[in-house]
């Protein structure tokens, strides 16, 4: 009889609770959409609105917009002459300081002239230096930036964060975006940083554009990246095809063509990847003073398999094949940490510092072996 009581009462309590939260969440919905007027008589919806203008209004003046420029001329064959293309490629900075240091992601092949646009002035700009494997790359221009950057802690940034993105476009309206964060990522082309997966939308220009949360600090820095694979990526393919919309010949030299290429789209499903702040001031840092970010070089080519990380090829005179190691060898531990694919060994030699040792245990013909190797220095593009 007790027992059964006791069941009735816990019935009876877990219906009010029941109770209690279907009736919460009709209050809920009945205040969001019954827009209740608030003592300046607006809305929700409509205060909703304010905060995001307020946040965008406060973060855009730390983008800028890019314009690299290339000169992507050709020799014809058989000494037909010469022909001229030129490319623009619009993209986006943010501010780093007031001594005119704009941190943006890499360019795919050497611009002939950089621009930035501040205060609706084009203003010359020169690459300081990248860094290939988080993809940022640093601006300088003799012109005095006011900083207006609010940084904010990037290690905050999770599955289900609200974030803005904002970035350049043609003309001169910057596009602004606002997303949910999915989750925190690794990919193979940016082993050296964990980038932020975005479920937002991002157009051309936008890349090296900000990540800004609700309380309008930036966090990240934009990349676009498409998917599928096999669609043309407008962002890293050095040379798109041009469309040739005129042709002009030089009276003085007959065999001079000029050609005015365009950009080709391919509309395609965008996902959107930002490097957080805390690894763009980081690196940054480095190619101020450094011209580039100097990082580790073993000298192997490797796969990832179910023991470690396979060595198919040693480089001649790298690191490597001065301390001994052989292809097929497998690589289980850096620095007496496991690694398991190749692109935790790769993060593990790239954040080492050059010329400094570092042990390997690697297991060969079933026999483990341990190796102290003194890493070499990492070429950067254009070096």
């Amino acid at each position: 009889m007790f027992m059964h009581n006791t069941n009735n009462k816990q019935h009876l309590c877990n219906q009010i609770i029941h109770l209690s939260k279907i009736i919460y969440t009709f209050l809920i919905i009945f205040i969001l959409f019954s827009a209740p007027q608030s003592i300046a008589g607006e809305n929700v919806l409509q205060l909703f609105e304010k905060e995001f203008k307020q946040v965008v209004t406060s973060s855009r003046p730390a983008v800028v917009k890019i314009l690299a420029n290339f000169d992507i001329s050709k020799e014809l064959a058989n000494g037909f002459g010469r022909v001229t293309m030129y490319r623009q490629d619009i993209s986006s900075g943010i501010i780093l300081d007031d001594k005119g240091h704009i941190v943006t992601t890499s360019f795919a092949m050497k611009p002939n002239k950089i621009e930035i646009v501040y205060n609706d002035k084009k203003v010359p700009a020169k690459l300081i230096g990248m860094d290939d494997l988080t993809d940022v790359a640093v601006l300088k221009t003799d012109v005095r930036l006011k900083k207006r950057t609010k940084v904010g802690d990037s290690t905050g940034i999770d599955t289900a964060s609200l974030v803005f993105t904002i970035g350049s476009s043609q003309g001169d309206q910057p596009v602004v975006s606002f997303g949910i964060v999915s989750g925190i990522e690794n990919l193979p082309t940016h082993p050296c940083a964990n980038l932020i997966k975005i479920n937002a939308p991002v157009s051309v220009g936008n890349s090296g554009g900000a990540v800004v949360n609700t309380s309008g600090e930036v966090v990240g820095m934009i990349l676009a990246i498409l998917s599928p694979q096999d669609t043309f990526s407008i962002f890293s393919d050095p040379f798109p095809l041009p469309t040739v919309n005129s042709q002009t010949v030089n009276s003085q030299n007959p065999q001079m063509i000029t050609v005015n290429p365009q950009m080709i789209t391919v509309n395609s499903q965008i996902i959107t990847f930002a490097v957080p702040m805390e690894t763009v001031k980081s690196v940054s840092s480095q190619i101020i003073k450094h011209g580039k970010v100097p990082r580790g070089w073993l000298g192997v080519d490797m796969v990832t398999k179910d023991a470690g990380v396979l060595v198919t090829r040693v480089i001649e005179n790298s690191p490597a094949e001065r301390s001994g190691i052989l292809p097929e060898d497998i690589i289980i531990q850096f620095n007496q940490k496991p690694v398991k694919t190749y692109i935790e060994l790769l993060r593990c030699v790239g954040n080492s510092t050059p010329n400094t040792n570092v042990s390997l245990n690697i297991i060969r013909d079933g026999n483990k072996i341990n190796y102290t190797i003194k890493l070499g220095e990492r070429y950067q593009r254009w070096e």
